[in-house]
């Protein structure tokens, strides 16, 4: 097989409204996405088949068949790979709001249709199937920059990339569970009349008040802080790129953790990496 690597890149909820509840427990949402030029790697080499992870000892990532990239490459081909080696260079923040895990499972859903011949656009059905995988899965594979996302994800629609171009990402020192913050979720977080809000801001700051700390500080750097996903990252947009870096400074003289990134305007592509990787002797990343 050819071996292949393509990005995973990182989103933004601009707006995440839950609508409902189904029976099965699974919330319905309302949420805007862009993609951000942060990104993991992957790369689907001839091989044995296994799971190699590149990532910083803390984030913690699973190293066997439970990972999202593995089941995502299940996914796509349908059974277990024989000959294929599915490495996993991480760079996006594990429990960050940022759909790191469920990116990787799309990018690696995607390296298995190319790999495997089958159609690399994601049908409806394919876009059902992958929401069981996690409800952000669909808008990854769905091949969009930006989409609205409804239901339980499965629902992508594409839409125009927003004007601003720069991303400041603040990341607190810890991480919020989704199941965590869905649980702390009431009726009174449920607020029709914030169409840029998100309804999981409340649930969040009940569970870890130290988030409203960081979102002062974003503010008092000049930017406007808003929540991702269920969090932990807070994050401020503008297109101005003289603001970003001094809201970014700002943030750095209090000992935040930050990202400056971009937003997307095209999903990323495989790229063929051809017989020179093989050829260079070119192995994938050990674990890390």
């Amino acid at each position: 097989m050819t071996p292949l690597s393509l990005e995973a890149p990182a989103k933004l909820n601009l707006s995440l409204r839950v609508v409902g509840q189904r029976s099965d427990g699974f919330h319905l949402l309302e949420t805007e996405m862009v993609l951000l030029e942060l990104a993991d790697r992957l790369l689907l080499l001839p091989g044995a088949p296994e799971l190699r992870v590149e990532a910083a000892p803390a984030e913690e990532i699973p190293l066997d068949h439970s990972n999202l990239a593995w089941r995502g490459l299940v996914a796509a081909i349908g059974a277990e790979p024989e000959l294929a080696c599915l490495a996993l260079e991480k760079q996006i923040p594990v429990g960050a709001g940022l759909g790191g895990g469920s990116s990787d499972a799309a990018a690696a859903w995607r390296l298995g249709r190319r790999a495997s011949a089958a159609p690399e656009a994601a049908s409806p059905d394919d876009l059902v199937r992958l929401s069981r995988l996690g409800a952000d899965v669909p808008f990854f594979a769905a091949g969009a920059a930006a989409a609205r996302v409804t239901g339980i994800g499965e629902l992508v629609s594409p839409l125009d990339a927003p004007a601003p171009d720069h991303a400041i990402l603040a990341h607190p020192a810890f991480r919020l569970s989704t199941e965590a913050v869905f649980g702390e979720l009431r009726p009174a977080d449920l607020a029709a009349d914030r169409p840029r809000g998100n309804d999981l801001l409340g649930p969040a700051l009940r569970l870890r008040p130290e988030l409203g700390d960081l979102m002062r500080q974003v503010t008092d750097s000049g930017g406007e802080p808003r929540l991702t996903g269920s969090g932990s990252t807070i994050f401020a947009l503008t297109d101005d790129a003289e603001r970003a870096a001094a809201i970014a400074a700002g943030l750095r003289r209090t000992g935040v953790r930050i990202t400056v990134t971009r937003l997307r305007r095209e999903p990323a592509e495989i790229v063929e990496l051809g017989e020179a990787l093989q050829d260079a002797g070119t192995t994938a990343p050990s674990m890390g």
